[in-house]
């Protein structure tokens, strides 16, 4: 599906590309998240009947869920410009970790307030802000400055935003069905194909909306980068 300010095949194609160019370090990248993260699952279980602890690994889980956030945004958008991610990336924008935590708190505070007024409008305020992360992340942005920046450059492209996390969904739910192995080219193609839309959309303001309202911002690059050989 085109707009005049991204596709969505063009996207996924370049995801995968990126995906492919590099799968040695998606699989390691996506297996280090999930086994950070599946741990204090994995105790929360064993001790559920102590309260304190699985108040204090709720807490830990919750942490390191913002990292793996985090560090999934750096490496898409590092690959969305032309540039290789490489492993320090899962933790080098941990000086942005407040910024990026007030940032989701806010974002989930007026994506539930949207969902209490009639469900309707917080599907709309989940795809118009969504795009938060990526200002924190790309240009440090504050919460409150990243969810606005967010609604602008989505303006007259929500439906087509929409759509595309529709199609993120079920690329990854296909990945999911695959036996889990799947996950592990679908998680890192939309990933990246998620940052290249977010730069097309920096790069493409929407009218009424002048470049120079939204900063210095590249566009994603003409072709995903490939890993350097040892």
């Amino acid at each position: 599906m085109a707009t005049n300010r991204f596709s969505i095949g063009d996207a996924v194609r370049f995801g995968w590309e990126a995906m492919k160019n590099n799968l040695a370090f998606f699989v390691v990248i996506v297996l280090i998240a999930w086994v950070v993260e599946g741990v204090p699952s994995g105790l929360q279980s064993i001790f559920y009947d102590t309260w304190a602890l699985v108040i204090v690994l709720s807490l830990i889980s919750a942490v390191i869920g913002v990292f793996v956030h985090m560090a999934y945004v750096r490496i898409g958008l590092l690959f969305a410009g032309g540039e290789v991610a490489d492993y320090p990336d899962l933790y080098l924008s941990y000086p942005l970790f407040w910024k990026f935590l007030a940032g989701s708190i806010l974002y989930g505070l007026i994506v539930l307030g949207g969902l209490i007024l009639l469900i309707v409008p917080g599907i709309i305020f989940a795809v118009k802000y969504q795009f938060f992360a990526y200002l924190i992340i790309d240009q440090g942005a504050g919460p409150v400055d990243s969810i606005k920046r967010s609604g602008e450059i989505t303006r007259g492209a929500k439906w087509d935003v929409f759509v595309l996390d529709l199609a993120f969904l079920g690329i990854n739910l296909l990945g999911f069905l695959a036996c889990f192995v799947g996950l592990f080219a679908t998680i890192p193609t939309t990933m990246v194909a998620m940052a290249y839309v977010y730069r097309r959309l920096l790069a493409t303001p929407a009218v009424g909306l002048h470049v120079e309202d939204q900063g210095s911002e590249a566009a994603p690059a003409d072709e995903p980068p490939v890993e350097p050989q040892p």
